[in-house]
């Protein structure tokens, strides 16, 4: 099919319903995109669409194994789509339209709080890894920015990371932005016919990560597997850059750097259960004066304690798992924060009715607690959610009921009991339950819904309890007993109108909801 390109954005319909299929897109007889779509007629879901504003006023090519009637379903348009859906999520990010997943180039560089993220603008499964990019100057409110990264004859845009060069180390010039990521070989047919396999490469941005200039070669070729997600950081003791890098199966490598484009590998090691997105950050032992720690990260939440010397991490712990529920999964950290650690996560919703599927967590602050079984990651909201609480109502002590009805604003609840052995404490939240039962040591978790089976977290009933809720549009947060315990549960829709109702034979300490107001 040629069409010609009268207006900047290519609107293309999607059928949630029909078979993928792939279109090949082409200028003067060269290839500039492959997409993977469950293309639709007038009978589609809903549009997504590309901006071909590069092509104004000129013809591209089209190719792909359809009927000639699906070609006309394809047209342009002056503006790009549009995605107006009620229930999204307000302090939580979600993409514009399509699929997201893992947090990629985590970076505050010059005030703002940069979050990249793999995308998936052309449907609501996963597939046609992009770069998505979002902005904030909190970390609360997000604003959307244009795509950055698209596949091409290299692979699609897996995972990475984001490092500003201050001191113009990798020679591009003082302050420039640097983005490690996976060139994902053979998940596209455009590197499948290059023989491409997955690689690690570099990208950079001159003008404070609105656009990325993708650099010619690779910064690691292929090891092993599907070798990806490549996270840097500095390391001041042994005055060198480190890259941890996810191998295959459970194995990983560490490498080092003097100047960011040159690595050197000095450690590969498996860990049982930890995969993919791996992460090596140092952290403050909240209850031992001057102590500190080494965390090992991986995908799932999994997680080793231990030291690192520079060349090699040594584990001294056995693997441990920071959430109390799967729908957390690819969190990183950022880089380019002096005074904490904090964390991201990719929270994997069922929900695709908004023409989207995917939220990010709110970011978290991370520590170390130092127990009598060892170590344990503390998961704490940032400070700037603070300025955005307003206290509503509070359940006075010993009072065995609590009613609310939220007014379309997130909310946040606050609950502490005194150490105790018996009685419960019920919170309702439209269809999402939550029983603390102090007989059985555990917290119970279930929405009829959404789940199929109760999730189970348990707790030492022989300390006071405290859980922390975030209740937002699709999703509910949860901390607890000082952010030992973390998780998330997937909602109903407007979650944000339904009623609250606390009911408890325990006795609670103290309850308290606030309402979070961005506007």
């Amino acid at each position: 099919m040629i069409l010609h390109i009268a207006e900047p954005y290519l609107w293309l319909p999607v059928n949630k319903k029909n078979p993928e299929v792939k279109l090949h897109f082409y200028f003067n007889g060269n290839k500039f995109q492959e997409v993977d779509i469950q293309l639709g007629g007038t009978d589609g879901d809903f549009y997504t669409s590309m901006d071909v504003s590069e092509y104004l006023n000129q013809n591209i090519e089209i190719k792909g194994d359809i009927s000639q009637d699906m070609f006309y379903n394809i047209f342009c348009y002056k503006e790009k789509v549009q995605n107006v859906y009620p229930f999204r999520p307000q302090i939580h990010f979600a993409p514009e339209i399509g699929w997201h997943n893992d947090p990629n180039g985590l970076i505050y560089a010059d005030g703002v709080y940069h979050l990249y993220y793999q995308w998936n603008p052309y449907g609501v499964i996963w597939g046609n890894m992009h770069w998505g990019h979002a902005v904030s100057k909190d970390l609360i409110k997000w604003e959307h920015k244009p795509m950055v990264m698209e596949p091409d004859q290299y692979g699609t845009i897996y995972s990475g990371c984001g490092w500003q060069d201050k001191d113009n180390i990798a020679g591009f010039g003082e302050n420039t932005l640097l983005f490690f990521y996976t060139a994902s070989g053979g998940c596209n047919q455009w590197s499948i016919d290059a023989r491409n396999q997955h690689t690690q490469r570099l990208a950079i941005s001159t003008d404070g990560g609105e656009t990325l200039q993708r650099i010619d070669g690779t910064i690691l070729p292929h090891i092993a597997g599907g070798n990806r997600d490549p996270k840097i950081f500095y390391h001041k003791k042994s005055n060198a850059y480190i890259m941890v890098l996810f191998l295959d199966e459970y194995e990983f490598a560490i490498f080092r750097s003097a100047d960011l484009t040159h690595w050197e590998e000095t450690q590969r090691f498996s860990a049982e259960k930890m995969r993919e997105c791996p992460d090596l950050f140092e952290l403050a032992v909240d209850n031992s004066t001057d102590e500190r720690k080494w965390v090992f990260w991986s995908a799932d939440g999994y997680y080793l304690v231990g030291d690192f010397d520079g060349y090699r991490f040594t584990p001294q712990s056995e693997v441990l798992c920071a959430y109390s529920t799967i729908m957390a999964y690819a969190a990183q950290t950022y880089a380019g924060v002096e005074d904490r650690v904090i964390s991201v996560a990719w929270l994997r919703l069922a929900n695709d009715r908004g023409n989207y599927r995917g939220l990010m967590s709110i970011p978290t602050e991370l520590s170390l607690l130092k127990t009598n079984n060892g170590y344990k990651l503390r998961f704490r909201l940032p400070k700037e959610l603070l300025a955005y609480r307003q206290l509503c109502k509070e359940m006075k002590k010993n009072e065995k009921t609590f009613n609310a009805v939220l007014n379309g604003k997130p909310a946040e609840i606050t609950l502490n009991w005194k150490a105790q052995k018996t009685g419960y404490t019920k919170l309702l939240i439209g269809d999402t339950a939550v029983t603390v039962n102090f007989d059985k040591g555990n917290i119970e978790y279930v929405n009829p819904q959404i789940y199929t089976e109760t999730i189970t977290v348990p707790f030492d009933n022989n300390e006071s309890i405290d859980l922390d809720f975030i209740i937002d549009q699709e999703v509910i947060e949860f901390w607890g007993n000082g952010g030992v315990i973390c998780g998330a549960v997937e909602t109903e829709e407007n979650i944000l109108r339904k009623e609250i109702v606390i009911e408890s034979t325990a006795e609670i300490e103290s309850m308290r909801l606030y309402e979070i107001i961005t506007e």
